[in-house]
């Protein structure tokens, strides 16, 4: 393929590359403000359709009330029934209850209604769930949708109670309408959403209030998971989203809550319908990107024959140059054949770099040289062990640390299984990487030993790639014996008391606080002992402090052989010492650690060829009668050991003793 023709297709490909995206930006901005435009519709449907219901529910409810307080208690009382059922026919005119109102007595039994159905009167309706909870909360209350006695007809009712002088209800104002009647929430049926949309009404226990289909009126028919935008607004969610419907429609949805009551309201196009001017921006970007592109390819061919003209001179001359280059020396018609090129444009340059590069390759041939041996040199110096290994594992070279490492001659070396001479032939599990495992350019790293020498060494591979393939590795050894040791020296005088070994303050509270968490997830109790040693100053005054540090130790040895392994025992500082246990059954299992505690210290302490008598007083708190997080808990264990040395030391007090007493 020449070079103009590829010129060409670089052209186009650019042209094309920069157009694409232009014109995907250009088409996912509008697509966005498409879909938004359509997610605003729909939300805008449901919340004013919520708004709507919202307003009809309070009307509803004002109207219940209003009747109720028309009536007034007097006219119950004196049987004036007449006249009720005439303030019925009254209030059901012009109002927002087309299945009329009832009255109900103070034992739910229907004394008159609106359209009259005298077979009722007398009937108790004390089971529905709107007169009793007019009965309990003293209020207006809307019921749940439910079939009418008296209609057959799924309604709702609001009702509204009827107080004498002293508050008492004496009687209950309902008023029902049919949710299908036009003139009451049936209008909702009929709003449309879009060409073919529609919205319908459901409560928390998915049963469909209002809905186009009447057949699904009173129904459950969408089990959880049919719709997950519908299980979503079960759970709190509003808004609008995308969603594949119960029957298996995928909608455009948006849900909203209905300020009143617990029903939700939700408002749907389908997608085919909602994004169908997506679609169709689609197809003209389409039409507009293709011929696009057949200008651009038209204009950049003519353009490219016009401006490669003069690369064929300088394609003549690179003919040259590499014949030449081919027979390892520049031969001296090469420079004529550059200077032959006058040209002042981007060819003419190109024609002088030849001409320069080919005056500087000597000189970079002997660079390339000069750094192969000096790489040589700090390849050799390098204080690591590093060995180049091929595809396959096999050393291709290591260096001289290696090779006094592995007490190998480097040129025997090359060959040999890298594993082999590393491990010495041992079994390293799964440490020693392959080629399979590597990712390029990401190394391997792991720790371990090496079989003729001690200490630890840190092992790092990293895959040599060529071509996009691995090809090899390169292992670096690193003895990190020393700072391994530090690190753990470290870590021991950062949580461990230098003189016992025990856990310190630090590691203490640490466990500590993981004891409470577990223990306040299983309702266990847990137990912490605060001891110390009585007298024991004594023993430093007359014994020296290397005795008392002996004592201490013995002391340590000895608690740690009482508890379980489970359990904590930590040093604080001079002799106070600190048991945490935990799984305790109560305040008599903790007493009966308390004594094993005080008893461990009557055998004598054998330390430095002296017989010590030694004993302790201890502090007992408990968790989570004494407190719930460690620093409660060790400040009243210790207030508790300070009264068990206020009355006579080698004994032990519980802080919840202490309470009581001071109560």
């Amino acid at each position: 393929m020449k070079l103009r023709t590829k010129t060409s297709l670089v052209i186009v490909a650019t042209g094309v590359l920069l157009f694409l995206p232009l014109s995907s930006i250009m088409v996912r901005q509008q697509e966005r403000a498409l879909r938004k435009a359509a997610y605003n519709t729909v939300d805008s449907v449901a919340r004013h359709s919520a708004l709507l219901v919202s307003q009809f529910i309070r009307n509803a409810q004002q109207q219940a009330n209003l009747v109720a307080a028309g009536l007034g208690a007097g006219n119950l009382r004196a049987g004036r029934l007449g006249g009720v059922q005439e303030r019925l026919r009254v209030a059901s005119q012009g109002g927002q209850f087309g299945n009329g109102f009832f009255i109900l007595d103070a034992q739910g039994r229907i004394l008159r209604d609106y359209p009259p159905h005298p077979g009722f009167w007398g009937r108790s309706v004390a089971y529905r769930d709107y007169f009793r909870r007019t009965l309990a909360e003293h209020r207006s209350v809307m019921s749940k949708p439910y079939t009418s006695l008296r209609t057959g007809q799924p309604v709702v009712t609001f009702t509204a109670p009827i107080l004498d002088p002293r508050g008492r209800i004496v009687g209950v104002v309902a008023g029902s309408f049919d949710l299908l009647a036009p003139n009451a929430l049936g209008g909702i049926q009929t709003l449309a959403c879009g060409r073919t949309g529609y919205t319908y009404i459901f409560d928390r226990s998915r049963l469909m209030i209002i809905h186009p289909d009447p057949k699904r009126v009173m129904q459950r028919d969408i089990p959880p998971g049919a719709n997950r935008m519908l299980d979503r607004a079960l759970d709190g969610f509003e808004g609008a989203g995308e969603t594949v419907n119960s029957r298996g429609v995928p909608m455009l949805l948006s849900f909203r809550r209905i300020p009143g009551s617990s029903w939700i309201l939700a408002a749907q196009m389908p997608q085919a319908e909602a994004f169908e001017p997506i679609a169709s921006l689609r197809r003209v970007m389409l039409v507009t990107t293709a011929f696009s592109i057949l200008v651009i390819l038209g204009v950049g061919v003519l353009m490219v024959r016009y401006f490669a003209r003069p690369l064929d001179h300088l394609h003549r001359a690179a003919n040259a140059i590499t014949r030449e280059l081919e027979a390892g020396s520049v031969a001296p018609e090469v420079v004529p054949l550059l200077d032959a090129i006058r040209t002042r444009d981007e060819t003419g340059g190109l024609a002088r770099a030849f001409q320069s590069l080919v005056e500087r390759q000597r000189h970079s041939l002997g660079l390339l040289k000069q750094a192969a041996s000096e790489w040589e040199r700090t390849f050799d110096a390098v204080q690591e062990a590093v060995l180049c290994l091929d595809q396959d594992g096999r050393i291709l070279r290591l260096n001289r640390t290696a090779a006094l490492w592995f007490r190998v001659a480097p040129e025997a070396a090359v060959g040999r299984s890298g594993r082999d001479l590393v491990t010495g032939g041992e079994a390293w599990g799964s440490d020693w990487p392959s080629i399979g495992q590597f990712d390029a350019g990401h190394a391997h790293v792991w720790t371990g030993s090496l079989p003729r020498r001690e200490g630890q060494y840190e092992f790092q591979a990293l895959p040599v790639v060529q071509g996009g393939t691995i090809t090899g590795m390169i292992l670096s050894i690193r003895d990190c014996t020393l700072q391994a040791q530090r690190e753990e020296d470290f870590r021991k005088r950062a949580f461990f008391d230098d003189l016992t070994g025990l856990p310190n303050r630090a590691l203490l509270m640490d466990r500590l606080q993981q004891v409470l968490a577990s223990a306040g997830r299983a309702g266990q109790v847990v137990g912490v002992f605060f001891l110390d040693l009585d007298r024991f100053k004594e023993v430093n005054d007359t014994l020296g402090h290397d005795v008392g540090d002996g004592l201490l130790r013995e002391v340590a040895a000895r608690l740690n052989a009482l508890v379980r392994r489970n359990d904590t025992v930590a040093r604080l500082g001079g002799d106070e010492f600190v048991i945490v246990v935990s799984g305790l059954a109560g305040p008599e299992q903790a007493r009966r650690v308390a004594v094993k505690v005080v008893e461990t210290f009557a055998a004598p302490f054998q330390v430095a060829g002296h017989t010590l008598q030694a004993s302790a007083s201890v502090g007992v708190a408990l968790a989570p009668g004494d407190g719930s997080d460690g620093d409660t808990l060790l400040k009243r264990a210790d207030a508790a050991m300070y009264e068990a040395k206020r009355e006579g030391r080698n004994g032990y007090r519980a802080y919840s003793e202490l309470a009581v007493e001071n109560t």
